[in-house]
């Protein structure tokens, strides 16, 4: 079985003579392996650099003279232009300034014209190209470690705030329980009737509730990075998903004077979902419009078809978002306000990692004063 025929290497020489170019050919023809180069000439200074911007050759052979300006001068535009092509810089003499200048500037090699056989230059040529290659390879290394020195650092200090975050958000629950169980040994102590003793417990139980709430969220976002939440999808009509989570949120809503109201077409086209992580969506939504809506206002959730989709809204009318903190609402343990202890900052995140095992999409919009509102897509079931 013959070889497959290797594709020859195309290099570019830059020279405003041409018969500096022709003995550069007859160079060429006179390798080792001549068929293993495809040269081009470019004559202009204007051409050579145009040329090697398109970064189309392997290598760039690169006279010292192109006319009124240097060769000197191209390599530093095109390092300028980040090309990245190796570049032997050729003079008519061994001035050791331009030398040392060529060398400076990035070139690869730097060969002399009287001093050029065919053997010097092919051998200049090969070691350019391998030089070259190291370097690509070292510079592919080198990206690679520091993107993988991010993901670690970036991993231990996600470590690091989880622990941060469980630390104190487990310890106010749990200090509380710990002051419910002094009182309830204080009150069975003076013989205190069930209504006291009732009280303590449903303290105790809103206490595990928050607990149970931030470990959830923990397992959540630590399932989203691994590419590991699983969806039991099926069919729904979108109007019974919100009237189960209005539900959930409406003793809460009216205690704050809050008005809960929901415009849910029941023509709406059915949405292929997990249900359960879309009442989740829209409890985390529905629960942080609660906490930044002022007594009296209304939270309103809304929908409509887009495309093979349903688009959700949950417009509330409360203080709004600063535009300068709207682009980090998704972000890991942010918050809004710092020192907000509700919470450990991962619901949005985990809301937006629902959504993108679904195929669907969130954002939000806001006015500082006036409101905001949060959309979000889910698929609907294809015909």
């Amino acid at each position: 079985m013959s070889r497959p025929t290797k594709k020859a290497t195309p290099v570019l020489l830059i020279d405003d003579d041409e018969d500096d170019y022709l003995l550069t050919r007859e160079y060429f023809e006179d390798f080792e392996r001549p068929r293993r180069y495809e040269l081009q000439w470019a004559s202009t200074y204007d051409e050579g650099l145009q040329l090697l911007q398109q970064a189309d050759h392997d290598l760039c052979l690169l006279d010292y003279r192109l006319g009124a300006r240097d060769g000197v001068e191209l390599l530093q535009q095109a390092l300028d232009a980040e090309c990245s092509t190796p570049i032997i810089m050729l003079t008519g003499s061994g001035n050791r300034a331009v030398d040392n200048a060529a060398m400076r500037h990035g070139a690869a090699d730097y060969l002399v014209k009287e001093e050029i056989t065919p053997v010097l230059l092919e051998r200049s040529i090969r070691h350019s190209l391998e030089r070259h290659r190291i370097l690509e390879k070292q510079r592919t290394l080198a990206a690679e470690n520091e993107r993988l020195y991010r993901k670690a650092k970036r991993a231990l200090d996600m470590r690091d705030e989880i622990h941060r975050i469980v630390a104190h958000d487990l310890r106010g629950p749990l200090s509380t329980m710990g002051l419910a169980l002094q009182l309830m040994e204080r009150l069975a102590s003076k013989g205190a009737d069930g209504d006291a003793f009732a009280n303590q417990l449903e303290t105790q139980r809103l206490c595990i509730s928050q607990m149970n709430r931030l470990i959830q969220d923990l397992l959540d976002a630590a399932r989203i990075d691994d590419g590991r939440l699983s969806l039991d999808r099926t069919a729904y009509q979108p109007v019974h998903i919100v009237e189960s989570v209005l539900d959930q949120h409406r003793i809460r809503a009216e205690d704050r004077s809050i008005e809960l109201v929901a415009n849910i077409s029941d023509e709406l086209p059915h949405i292929d979902a997990d249900a359960r992580r879309i009442e989740q969506v829209f409890s985390n939504l529905i629960g942080n419009a609660l906490k930044f809506t002022p007594e009296g206002g209304t939270i309103e959730i809304t929908a409509r078809t887009e495309e093979d989709a349903v688009c959700f809204l949950v417009e509330d009318n409360g203080r709004g978002i600063p535009e300068e903190l709207q682009p980090h609402l998704f972000d890991r343990f942010w918050q809004a306000e710092q020192g907000d202890l509700d919470g450990a900052g991962l619901g949005l995140a985990i809301c937006k990692g629902i959504l993108d095992a679904h195929g669907g999409r969130i954002w939000a919009e806001s006015t500082e004063g006036e409101g905001t509102t949060f959309f979000f897509t889910v698929p609907t079931v294809s015909d």
